[in-house]
């Protein structure tokens, strides 16, 4: 029975060794101001704000990179999942279509951000005479996923009318991976996107998780972003990368826009284009009262992200240039500005600022 009581002896250290370890993970990423990670064995998912919630949670796309996988699980606020759309409830079937494209400020599945209070969801309830409003957008999409979204899907819409995209922040240089190497050639899609395409296989990303991300997820956060600070992108050879000229994220931007305008017009709609306001611009979005919400928010953004507001300003000056050489394109970044309490974050308004956005565009679709 010695040997019996080796391993179990031994298993049990290793139990231990290994809980250590998560634990200081997890204090490691509170001592740099990120949540602390439960075990998926002891975690419910009715946390709103958990990113395996069926309202937040996502999954690979080939050509998108990624959508909501909501499993009809996620309860929307005065709306409903249709696949990759919400549809909002305020008005009937039989109106003509306002569609909505962005990003997280305003994709429809998640409810943690405003409190389901999402600028797509106000401006249904305010065109609800008029239009049917079908919101497009998802986490994280950048002007490119916008347009092959429409690509793909904007001739099968019945009765198309009008088209909004709400974006700017997305574009940050980096946000979708290293600038440097897509500048050299890359083709704006991620190493496994290629991979994916290429080999026409499926790759599930998150089945390197299935275990370790759910028993140890402080430890297995740590290995992902080591793991995407030196991953090599080995995918392309050097006569590929001739093929390529560096675009810049502006003239890239510009361009996909001016693309999915056309291709809004081939249906016969309006397409409007509306560059969304963020915390920290030079201005009025920068003026939050001292001591206020905002103000905290801003304070905690230099401390932990001390280039983000250099970043987003350098971005954003040169959005706006390219914004006033289109027509469709409606600048809207000094709206909804910090007053005290209109910013969720540093990147998305809450219920209230959502408001304000919403009817402001409203004015413009008048």
């Amino acid at each position: 029975m010695n040997w019996i009581k080796v391993i179990a002896i031994n298993f049990i250290v290793f139990i231990l060794l290994i809980s250590f370890v998560e634990i200081s993970a997890g204090l490691g990423r509170l001592a740099i101001g990120k949540p602390y990670y439960t075990p998926n064995i002891f975690r419910s998912y009715s946390d709103i704000d958990d990113p395996r919630h069926p309202c937040n949670e996502q999954k690979t796309d080939a050509l998108l990179s990624h959508v909501s996988n909501h499993r009809e699980k996620c309860s929307i606020k005065g709306g409903q999942a249709r696949g990759e759309y919400v549809i909002y409830d305020s008005s009937g079937s039989n109106k003509p279509i306002l569609l909505t494209l962005g990003g997280s400020t305003t994709a429809g599945f998640y409810q943690n951000i405003s409190t389901g209070e999402t600028w797509p969801k106000l401006l249904a309830e305010m065109v609800s005479e008029k239009y049917k409003v079908v919101n497009g957008g998802v986490g994280g999409y950048s002007s490119l996923q916008e347009l092959l979204k429409f690509l793909r899907d904007g001739p099968r819409f019945k009765n198309l009318s009008v088209v909004i995209s709400l974006n700017g922040i997305n574009e940050l240089e980096n946000y979708h991976g290293r600038e440097q190497e897509r500048a050299q050639g890359y083709p704006f899609l991620t190493n496994i996107q290629v991979k994916m395409n290429r080999g026409q296989v499926w790759i599930d990303q998150r089945l390197s998780k299935a275990f370790f991300g759910n028993v140890m997820p402080n430890i297995t956060s740590f290995f992902q972003f080591y793991s995407s600070k030196v991953e090599e992108l080995d995918s392309l050879d050097m006569k590929e990368k001739e093929l390529f000229k560096p675009i810049s994220a502006a003239d890239r931007w510009e361009t996909n826009m001016r693309r999915l305008n056309k291709l809004v017009e081939l249906e016969g709609a309006v397409f409007l284009l509306f560059l969304q306001p963020t915390l920290g611009l030079e201005g009025a979005q920068s003026q939050a009262p001292i001591g206020s919400s905002d103000y905290r928010i801003m304070e905690k953004t230099e401390k932990q992200m001390p280039d983000y507001f250099e970043e987003i300003n350098s971005l954003y000056k040169d959005l706006k240039t390219r914004c006033e050489k289109m027509d469709f394109c409606i600048d809207l970044s000094n709206i909804a500005p910090p007053t005290g309490d209109v910013y969720g974050d540093v990147r998305h308004h809450n219920d209230k600022g959502n408001r304000t956005l919403a009817a402001k565009i409203l004015e413009f679709l008048s």
